[in-house]
C-alpha cells in the first residue's frame, strides 16, 4: 500500500495526513509529526484512530518533556532575583 501524503481526514477542522518516512509511517496534523506503531496496521487507520493516537501522543509529551523542562530552565525573573539575593548579603571585614 503506497503511504505517501494520504488524507485520512479532518480532526478540528484541519487535515491529518499518513505519510511514509525514512523512519516509518506517521501522522502530520496542524504541523506537527506524530509517529505510528510499527506493530499497527497502516491499510486499518481512520479518522478515528488518528485521533485517539495524536491525544495519546500530546498526554505522554505533557508529562514527561514539559515538566522537565520547567524544572531546568530558570526564569528571568527567579535569575534576577537570585542576583539581588547574591548583592544583597553583606560582606565579612577583617579588623
Amino acid at each position: 500500500m503506497e503511504t505517501d501524503n494520504i488524507v485520512i481526514g479532518k480532526i478540528n477542522k484541519k487535515k491529518c495526513y499518513l505519510n511514509n518516512g525514512k523512519y516509518g509511517h506517521y501522522l502530520n496534523h496542524d504541523g506537527k509529526n506524530y509517529k505510528v506503531p510499527e506493530w499497527f496496521p497502516v491499510d486499518k487507520f481512520d479518522v478515528d484512530i488518528a485521533e485517539r493516537l495524536i491525544e495519546y501522543k500530546k498526554k505522554m509529551s505533557e508529562m514527561y518533556c514539559d515538566d522537565s523542562a520547567k524544572k531546568t530552565k530558570p526564569t528571568k525573573k527567579d535569575e534576577s532575583e537570585s542576583e539581588e539575593e547574591e548583592v544583597s548579603k553583606p560582606t565579612k571585614t577583617k579588623k
